[in-house]
């Protein structure tokens, strides 16, 4: 068969054309450092790449869920500390009232700071993170605690001094409310119950450590919330019929009472601590995906450059044997 120069030529550029284009190719993997652009390029790292990448979104799913917990710990645990420390006040103050030898007008003075201190720690109550009422359990849209014009306070509508049996059970099915978070601990069901073991609960519900119902369940008992008890020991404080023994038992309802606090200062900070090392491992989660991640998707540097070195050579030596190859043409002998 006779090979004419057109022939020639028309190889000669189809093949420039296709080194043009692998130089172009190895040109992009130098700038970009992808091994690859399309997954029809190299199928299984393209699967593995998209498990990869699908895995690190769960992770700064799991990021953004620890953030948003943390923030929500750290307002709890302020506002908690706040109530702890301004409980502790209402104990000193009450101390000065009953030792000594006050008159009715000392203990007015103590009595107005228990008013204060009582507001206060209502104030704290009701602390908001955002949007959202902190001890407020899961509906935390809705402001947890009110004191009406009866002077009771109340949670979520229940007054938190009731005795009847179901508005108890009411506020005992609160206390037990939970908020639970996915933070990349594995959750998972066993027969369509949820395993709390793998979720993190965020919930926070005051009436848990401020305490509710009467000791002996009667509407004269004496009351298990620290709010109630504060105005009963400054109600005693203002008696005209003031003595020790009738204050007692509302002290000392109060100062058992008051260690409901302490315990959930310490639950919070044990949350934030577990919360601290769910962070420190979702990094570690993320840098060995990142690095994955790398090794699947993006060449070597080094390799990249060389590849495109000797590819340029060879696009070159093909460009500078074009003359070689192409016959001179009649227009060239007649020169």
């Amino acid at each position: 068969m006779r090979i004419t120069t057109g022939m020639m030529s028309n190889k000669y550029v189809r093949n420039l054309n296709k080194s043009a284009n692998e130089l172009y190719y190895l040109h992009d993997r130098v700038s970009t450092g992808r091994k690859f652009f399309k997954g029809s390029e190299d199928p299984v790292s393209a699967i593995k790449a998209y498990k990869l990448r699908r895995e690190y979104r769960t992770t700064e799913m799991y990021d953004t869920n620890i953030r948003d917990v943390d923030s929500f710990l750290t307002t709890a645990e302020t506002n908690l500390t706040e109530i702890s420390n301004n409980v502790e006040r209402v104990y000193t103050s009450y101390l000065k009232g009953i030792t000594g030898t006050m008159g009715a007008e000392e203990r007015e003075v103590i009595a107005k700071e228990l008013d204060n201190l009582q507001n206060t720690i209502l104030t704290s109550l009701n602390g908001k993170c955002e949007s959202k009422y902190v001890f407020g359990g899961t509906s935390r849209d809705e402001i947890p605690f009110t004191v009406k014009d009866d002077g009771q306070l109340y949670f979520k509508g229940i007054n938190v001094n009731t005795t009847d049996p179901d508005e108890l059970k009411q506020l005992e099915n609160l206390v037990k409310e939970t908020i639970n978070v996915d933070l990349g601990l594995g959750m998972t069901f066993e027969n369509g119950v949820l395993n709390e073991d793998t979720v993190f609960d965020m919930s926070m519900s005051g009436i848990k450590f401020i305490g509710y119902g009467t000791e002996d369940g009667t509407a004269d008992g004496i009351p298990n919330n620290l709010y109630s008890l504060i105005g009963k020991i400054k109600d005693e404080l203002r008696s005209t019929d003031f003595s020790l023994e009738k204050i007692t038992p509302y002290i000392e309802k109060y100062e058992e009472q008051k260690k409901q606090v302490l315990v959930n200062v310490t639950d919070i900070g044990a949350k934030t601590n577990y919360l601290d090392f769910l962070k420190l491992r979702n990094e570690d989660s993320q840098f060995n995906l990142n690095e994955k991640i790398l090794n699947v998707e993006y060449v070597d540097p080094a390799e990249a450059i060389v590849d495109f070195s000797m590819q340029r050579y060879a696009y070159n030596a093909a460009l500078s044997m074009g003359n070689k190859i192409l016959q001179n043409s009649f227009i060239d002998f007649m020169k």
